[in-house]
């Protein structure tokens, strides 16, 4: 038992190097550190993580630590080495003694003295190999299953910061050519602060205003427009400010003048949007000469569009937490997505609300051969109903009242991609015959068009309902029903799945951790008991909400759960018991919205006392030892608000 004991000891010891090592950290300084807490967990000479050169057959180190410090710019080849079992086998390779009688000329082993060798492939999504992680030792490394487990904890790691980093390196792609179109785009676009000044041009405005980059640069579009036309970008802006979303788009074909730099005028066909970044609306100004027409504006406003899809990826990059689970539940769901991934079938994913359904769709379009293509994310139920079918397959301008450009659907730009139908039994039973022929023949017509255009796009859909009933209550077709029930693969609710709500916990700790800026300790038995007892109605989504909620309550670097569990009755304990979370000053156990009322004053008397400053040397969150991100949140969630003046 006290060996049992030591072993469980050294195995949260050795978890905990994992998780605080690398928890804030990202790119080269997470590699670094995940090196050198993989030497000191396995108790080895060296470790290594690297990136592989499938092109060349070389090994570059991302990060290598050796006796004791790290070795910088090191890279071999695979040939003649145990890496190159590793990277062509893609698979785990171990030689625990002996590893020179095995390699004899493989110089740097032999200058190392190695004795023992471990490595493992680092592999995408698709299964191309990335890199590998591996360790050597100068003495025999026995093939022991808690040492193996602790690196494969280490691998996956690995592999994950290795797949964030790629999709980053996708994104500034995409952001380069996004640049790089609006330089060569033919049309002159302005982009505008809220006082029309022009904040940013491109060449084809400095071409058309006939001066440079530099003459324009902050100045007032007023200067360059007859008044006719300032009233009406003036106008459009007002109206915008004040509208907010039911008012971004303003496409004026005739009757708008513009001056250039040497005072002649243009007429030009004129098209004005908004947009937000950082909490600041800006205006877009896009001319075209009457003579100059083009394709210029359909082709950037794909492409932005593509690179906002790309942009969501990132923010929702599940990183090492995706589809995580050991249950039979989520193997079978894992075993689906391999066997069905690299085909063109139709899916149907089931579930209960917040059971991951988008994630498993994420995980089907990366390991597809449409990886490279967007991913288009579409909430049927999120969508206007007299809108959903210009959404989905465009319109034409003029189509509505309202559509005063055209416009391509969201088939369209999925177009060679994936596009993910979720919540489809939403779907009005008018347009499901427009999604049939989709399905069949890969053919529709944009809304007010007569023209047939033609999409290959692989259809991914999910719902929590049950579409057979909905069949027979005739509130869905079911031809349409037959052709989405292709390859059905169904999500488990989280309390069907066993410890798999430990390992996701742990994982979204360590998650949010890194977002928050925090270093936290890993949850304790207790706490993971806990997790286990509660019914989890609201699946995997609730489960990410209260250890988000329990980072931003916790000040130190103790996870305090049963403050964001509070009020939450879980399956073996009645709510009274669940939600006590403190005592008071008597020793009487106060319930949770005696404790959210004690906190809610001691806040309140804290931000009075700064005159409600948050931040900086004399704010409240210095008084109160909190990062002001956090007393923020904690403002918003008890909804305190500065008074009025």
């Amino acid at each position: 038992m006290m060996t049992e004991n030591l072993a469980t000891s050294d195995d949260e010891a050795a978890l905990r190097l994992v998780v605080a090592g690398t928890v804030a950290e990202t790119g080269t300084e997470f590699f670094r550190a995940l090196v050198r807490n993989l030497a000191v967990v396995m108790g080895t000479t060296g470790a290594w993580v690297t990136e592989y050169d499938a092109e060349n057959r070389r090994l570059r180190a991302l990060a290598f630590w050796l006796n004791g410090a790290f070795l910088d710019h090191y890279e071999h080849a695979i040939e003649g080495t145990p890496c190159a079992v590793v990277v062509t086998g893609k698979r785990l390779v171990h030689y625990p003694d002996r590893v020179l009688e095995l390699y004899p000329e493989e110089a740097d082993l032999r200058a190392l003295d190695a004795v023992s060798y471990l490595g493992v492939p680092l592999l995408d999504a698709d299964g191309t190999v990335m890199g590998h992680l591996a360790v050597l030792d100068t003495k025999p490394l026995p093939p022991e299953p808690r040492r193996l487990s602790l690196f494969e904890i280490f691998a996956a790691r690995a592999a994950a910061e290795h797949r964030r980093l790629r999709t980053e390196q996708e994104v500034r792609a995409r952001e380069e050519q996004l640049s790089a179109l609006l330089e060569t785009a033919l049309d002159a676009i302005l982009v505008l602060d809220p006082q029309l000044k022009i904040v940013r041009v491109n060449q084809a405005a400095t071409r058309l205003f006939g001066c440079t980059a530099e003459d324009l640069l902050g100045e007032d579009l007023r200067e360059f427009l007859a008044p006719d036309s300032v009233g009406r970008v003036e106008r459009f802006a007002r109206e915008s400010a004040e509208r907010g979303s039911d008012k971004r788009q303003l496409w004026l074909p005739q009757d708008f003048v513009a001056r250039r730099w040497d005072h002649s005028v243009f007429p030009a066909e004129t098209t004005l949007s908004c947009f937000e970044s950082r909490r600041q609306r800006y205006l877009t100004l896009i001319l075209r000469n009457l003579d100059e027409r083009g394709q210029a504006e359909r082709q950037l406003e794909q492409l932005r569009q593509e690179t906002e899809y790309l942009r969501d990826a990132v923010r929702e990059l599940p990183g090492s937490d995706d589809l995580l689970g050991r249950s039979d539940g989520m193997q079978a769901v894992l075993r689906a997505i391999e066997q069905v991934a690299r085909t063109d079938a139709t899916v149907l994913i089931t579930g209960e609300t917040g059971t991951g359904k988008e994630r498993v769709a994420r995980a089907l379009h990366r390991a597809s051969h449409r990886a490279e293509q967007p991913l288009v994310l579409v909430n049927c139920a999120a969508l206007p109903t007299h809108l959903i079918e210009s959404e989905l397959f465009g319109h034409e301008r003029g189509a509505f009242t309202g559509a005063v450009a055209r416009r391509d659907g969201r088939f369209a730009l999925a177009d060679g991609g994936t596009i993910f139908l979720d919540e489809i039994a939403e779907l009005p039973l008018e347009l499901q015959p427009k999604l049939l022929r989709v399905l069949q023949e890969g053919e529709f017509e944009p809304l007010g068009s007569t023209k047939t255009l033609r999409v290959n796009a692989r259809v991914i859909a999910a719902t929590h309902r049950d579409l057979r009933q909905m069949v027979a209550d005739g509130k869905f077709r079911e031809d349409l029903y037959f052709r989405l029930h292709v390859f059905p693969i169904h999500l488990p609710a989280l309390r069907e799945r066993g410890a798999d709500v430990e390992q996701l916990a742990a994982a979204f700790v360590q998650r949010f951790a890194r977002r928050l800026g925090k270093r936290v300790e890993p949850l304790t038995s207790a706490q993971l008991q806990r997790l286990r007892r509660h019914d989890w109605p609201g699946n995997v989504r609730e489960l990410q909400n209260v250890i988000e909620r329990a980072l931003i309550l916790s000040p130190g670097p103790e996870l305090l759960l049963e403050r964001a569990l509070a009020g939450v009755a879980t399956v073996s304990e009645p709510a009274e018991v669940a939600s006590a979370t403190s005592t008071d000053g008597a020793g009487r156990v106060l319930t949770a919205k005696e404790f959210e009322q004690l906190e809610r004053a001691n806040l309140l008397r804290a931000l009075e006392a700064c005159q409600w400053r948050v931040a900086g040397e004399q704010g409240a969150a210095r008084l109160l030892g909190l990062p002001p991100s956090t007393l923020s949140s904690r403002m918003k969630a008890l909804q305190l608000h500065r008074p009025p003046s």
